[in-house]
């Protein structure tokens, strides 16, 4: 049979010009070829007869090892059968025996051990029987198409994020026995095809969004998978940090709330419904060809529940010499069919054909539809001059395609069985019931609450508070700190935005050359740092418990001189700083110190052993005494220790083995100039009555020194 293909603007046509051999199964016993077809003893316009028993062996053409036959149409009685064996003779193994239409649109091969590649078929009828069978020979098995698996412990949806790599594998994806995959075609959905990766692919998409990728994969044997896999990828969309808290300025030691909010945005998108490139026509297919519609964006796993309802027709726009010999079969990805038109109707002309074998200029194709309702019968029921165009039954039932996955390709296949007539095909199609499509594609991506999907990170976190979404930050130290608000969402995508805290204001100290009042003023400064004294303003408070008396009663200075302390007390002074820049922003920060008073203590025990507690005798509170001295004497009256100025040093530190354990005296003579001494010592218990002094000059205490040591 002779193929063409002609283009007519933009519709995708082609020719069916036949002129295959048709060798009828009675008219030899043997044949040799690669092409052809092997037909009943009616030939392709009638039918075999009653009480037939005819045998003829089909072998390929050398070098060629392998035969199969393509049964393109075959409708036996119930008394008729064909028996088919594996080698040049029926002595050779039976591949099986048939009847009905057991065989319709099947492949039989030749097997692997037959090292003839011939097929011996036996055809035996029945008294009273017609009925009629035909199949186009080839060299070389047929196609057992791989199927294609992709990521298969993944579920689908399958969830990505912007510009990270998607995983996809195939290495579950199944082939022939005895055959290999050799070739990988993924269509990634976003106008990317990929055909060198091979078997693994990394693919990074960078728009948000909804991506349908399929998978072509190609044998050594050039078969092609039909499955599609319509494998969705959803692609997060950013998200929105409205409400998060903004770049901030605040004064040191303050604090201040962070507020995290973030939310999915949503994504919507139209479906589309691909229904193919246009019309594929395979070279080398004898007297038939096939054409393939490709659907792609059903529902993922959609299949056909009820053909009667979910198909509303199948359609051909066709131009045909001679209707008779026609066969024409839609096929699904599942490989289940339906048998539309099988033969019949003789000379009816189908649209308006250019009957003359030397002219393959297109005719004019008309349309056709089979229906799944129809009640007015097939088109060899319809037989006339020229079939009118219109809706019809179909040869077999659409309940054919019951189970049929939606998505995938999908095949239609014409069969010219007659040596004289011509055709075009022009345009063909498959109608689904609408409530089958799918809805626009939305989805949002989700942001949990709890501290494992969004928190802040930063110097200066005091609280984290119940969800990590607001934070308490109370900064130390002046400058800028960056704090950064996370969030992961159900996607697994990772988001973040950085917010910056100018942190202003002063950090005041106060400095003394004396810490307690011993009759003598006391001078307490602040300072600032580097910023201006004349940029603040300044408050002294301290507690009330006792007479205190302060230089010119001034207390809104930078220092203030402490002329009289009863009792030991904690001054504070508040520092107020205008920032500069016009901010409008006050910092006020507060800093404290403790003056004592003159009070001493004198400790009676001491265990000079080194063990980091109580080694030296330390006269407590004599450091606000400058100059005092003391002496230090064995039970003997020999001096062991003195010192000038016992209140500015480290204490008494006999050593360890300087002098044995006992009792030593001391005279201290404390250089007071004025005001009170209070002495307590810790030889007597009563510690609660301490030695109060308040003439003016020295005062001298005496006392002993218990010495112990414990190791």
């Amino acid at each position: 049979m002779k193929k063409s293909i002609f283009l007519l603007a933009v519709s995708a046509l082609f020719v069916i010009s036949s002129q295959a051999q048709e060798i009828s199964i009675a008219s030899t016993d043997s044949y040799t070829a690669c092409e052809g077809a092997i037909v009943d003893s009616g030939l392709s316009a009638g039918d075999y007869g009653a009480n037939e028993n005819q045998t003829i062996t089909w072998c390929p053409e050398a070098p060629e090892t392998v035969l199969n036959l393509y049964w393109v149409v075959f409708e036996l009685d119930a008394a008729s059968t064909i028996t088919i064996y594996d080698g040049d003779d029926n002595t050779a193994p039976v591949v099986g025996t048939y009847s009905s239409d057991e065989l319709q649109g099947e492949d039989i091969f030749s097997g692997a051990t037959n090292a003839s590649g011939c097929m011996t078929i036996e055809f035996v009828s029945g008294a009273g029987s017609s009925g009629n069978f035909g199949a186009y020979a080839s060299c070389g098995y047929p196609c057992d198409r791989p199927f294609a698996i992709v990521n298969p412990s993944e579920q689908q949806p399958m969830l990505a994020c912007l510009n990270e790599p998607v995983y996809l594998e195939s290495l579950s994806s199944t082939v022939a026995d005895g055959q290999n995959i050799v070739s990988w075609v993924w269509d990634l959905g976003d106008g990317t095809t990929d055909n060198t990766s091979g078997a693994i692919v990394n693919h990074a998409y960078t728009q948000p969004g909804l991506y349908v990728m399929n998978l072509q994969l190609t044998d050594d044997n050039d078969c092609q998978n039909n499955n599609v896999l319509d494998y969705q990828i959803l692609v997060s969309t950013d998200p929105n940090f409205a409400g998060t808290s903004t770049n901030e300025t605040i004064c040191v030691g303050d604090e201040l709330d962070l507020i995290g909010m973030i939310e999915g945005v949503l994504y919507t998108a139209e479906p589309s419904v691909d229904f193919g490139g246009g019309l594929f026509i395979p070279d080398d297919q004898g007297a038939c060809f096939s054409s393939e519609l490709t659907f792609t964006s059903f529902y993922a796993g959609a299949i056909v529940m009820d053909a009667n309802a979910d198909i509303i027709n199948a359609f051909i726009n066709f131009e045909h010499s001679y209707m008779g010999d026609l066969t024409i079969t839609f096929t699904c990805p599942s490989g289940q069919s339906i048998l539309v038109h099988q033969q019949g109707g003789g000379q009816t002309f189908l649209g308006v054909p250019i009957d003359d074998d030397t002219n393959l200029d297109p005719g004019v194709g008309w349309d056709y539809f089979w229906e799944p309702l129809a009640t007015n019968g097939t088109w060899a029921e319809n037989a006339q001059a020229t079939l009118p165009s219109g809706s019809y039954e179909s040869f077999q039932p659409f309940t054919n395609l019951n189970g049929c996955p939606l998505n995938g390709t999908w095949e239609v296949e014409v069969c010219d069985l007659w040596g004289s007539d011509n055709g075009f095909i022009f345009d063909c199609s498959l109608e689904f019931a609408p409530y089958l499509y799918p809805e626009a594609v939305s989805f949002t991506p989700t942001f949990g609450d709890d501290c494992d999907s969004t928190q802040w990170n930063g110097p200066s976190i005091v609280d984290d508070g119940p969800d990590c979404n607001v934070v308490t930050i109370s900064p130390t130290n002046m400058g800028v700190e960056t704090y950064t608000f996370t969030g992961i969402n159900d996607f697994g995508c990772l988001y973040e935005q950085s917010h910056e805290v100018t942190v202003v204001g002063v950090l005041p100290a106060i400095f003394s050359a004396s810490t307690q009042f011993c009759g003598s003023s006391v001078l307490l400064e602040v300072d600032l740092g580097d910023v201006d004294p004349g940029d603040c303003s300044f408050l002294w408070t301290w507690e009330q418990f006792g007479d205190v008396e302060i230089l010119n009663d001034d207390i809104t200075n930078d220092s203030l001189t402490i002329t009289d302390l009863e009792i030991t007390s904690d001054f504070t002074v508040s520092v107020s700083y205008d920032v500069p820049g016009g901010s409008d922003l006050t910092c006020v920060n507060d800093v404290s110190i403790r003056v004592e008073t003159c009070e001493i203590t004198i400790p009676n025990v001491f265990t000079p052993d080194n063990s980091g507690e109580n080694d030296r005798w330390i006269v407590g509170g004599l450091a606000g005494f400058n100059n005092s001295k003391v002496q230090i004497f064995n039970r003997w009256g020999e001096l062991v220790f003195s010192d000038l100025d016992f209140g500015t040093s480290a204490g008494w530190d006999p050593g360890e083995d300087g002098i044995s354990e006992g009792v030593y005296y001391y005279i201290l003579e404390i250089n007071r100039l004025q005001g009170d001494v209070i002495v307590t010592d810790e030889e007597y218990p009563d510690s609660s009555n301490p030695f109060i002094d308040s003439n003016d000059g020295p005062v001298t205490r005496t006392g002993t020194i218990t010495v112990f040591r414990d190791n």
